[in-house]
């Protein structure tokens, strides 16, 4: 067993042990940018709540105000540490270092529209904050996408592994089989953005 799983079976028992707290803790960690699997944290949240010690709604609200404030956290160490700080992640943490490229074209491309989207697709949702903060965007913006983006995603993960109770795990595997289909309908939302600017184009130069 890595460090990492080592680190995440202690928060996870810090959730099932102090709830409401545990999660703003685990949860602010995951959106803090520490490399954590929200498909694994998330539902077990949910699963929790579906035994009665906290409740889905207090769960998640717990786990969007964690969300906010770890994204802030990130979104900072954007902020003051610049592209250095991208490359140093990369280099320390090798396996984030895909996530953080895809985070930084989607925020390159789409601006503030990708804070918000971003959000729901998992490669890119966590590290997305530091290149809005690199970019040094208007954190009230910054922090009302985020908001929504957060929200959405919490709410299908939690509730997800609330009504599946003690098959929570099998979320993690349907959020592979969702990542794959959402990098399709990005690839093909692309295609069409593109041909739709080159179009345009073409119309303006007649």
């Amino acid at each position: 067993m890595s460090f990492f799983d080592n680190i995440l079976n202690l928060l996870m028992d810090l959730i099932n042990s102090v709830g409401y707290i545990g999660i703003i803790i685990t949860v602010g960690l995951e959106y803090a940018c520490f490399p954590m699997p929200s498909e694994i944290v998330l539902p077990f949240v949910g699963f929790i709540a579906s035994n009665g010690s906290i409740t889905l709604v207090g769960a998640i609200i717990a786990s969007t105000i964690a969300g906010i404030f770890g994204s802030i956290i990130c979104y900072y160490i954007g902020y003051f540490g610049g592209t250095p700080i991208l490359n140093f992640i990369g280099d320390k943490l090798p396996s984030s270092r895909k996530s953080i490229h895809s985070a930084k074209n989607y925020f390159d491309r789409y601006s503030k529209l990708s804070i918000l989207f971003a959000r729901v697709i998992p490669i890119a949702r966590t590290y997305i904050s530091i290149p809005a903060g690199i970019a040094k965007m208007n954190i009230f913006v910054f922090a009302l996408y985020s908001s929504i983006g957060i929200v959405v995603w919490n709410s299908v993960l939690i509730s997800l592994g609330y009504f599946l109770g003690s098959k929570w795990t099998i979320v993690q595997g349907l959020m592979s089989d969702y990542s794959l289909l959402v990098g399709i309908l990005f690839a093909i939302l692309l295609i069409v953005f593109i041909v739709y600017k080159k179009k345009r184009k073409n119309v303006k130069q007649d």
